[in-house]
């Protein structure tokens, strides 16, 4: 059943990507500049909190006696938070960029697939 789970997320990961990339060809050139612009803070700087998550995590399941079960489960927990975080946080970046609707749902597709992707690989990590 794991296995599924990333096959499965693979899978999503890149129709999702696949979608927003035809999404994106839909765009003008001004278009492109701004939604570049728009998430170049984003790009930069969203990957620290889960960096210092998979350091936090790795030190404490290596170094501590804590017990692993409540690691996996505290790790597991924040970093559902931090893409449901992502996730919003795009959603409202992506509204303020006055993008056509046709792009927004283009771009919102592809985040669903993306999620879908994810809850079926957390649902086969923890299904017993």
């Amino acid at each position: 059943m794991q296995m599924s789970g990333v096959v499965v997320l693979l899978a999503a990961i890149v129709t999702s990507r696949i979608i927003s990339e035809r999404g994106y060809r839909k765009l003008d050139a001004e278009q492109k500049i701004r939604l570049m612009d728009g998430f170049s803070t984003a790009r930069a700087y969203a990957m620290i909190p889960l960096l210092l998550l998979m350091a936090a995590f790795w030190f404490l399941i290596t170094q501590t006696n804590v017990d692993k079960q409540y690691l996996m489960i505290g790790y597991f927990g924040l970093l559902i938070v931090y893409i449901i975080s992502r996730v919003i946080l795009n959603q409202r970046k992506i509204a303020q960029l006055d993008l056509p609707n046709d792009y927004l749902r283009t771009f919102t597709i592809a985040q669903v697939v993306s999620l879908l992707g994810i809850g079926w690989f957390f649902f086969t990590m923890f299904y017993d």
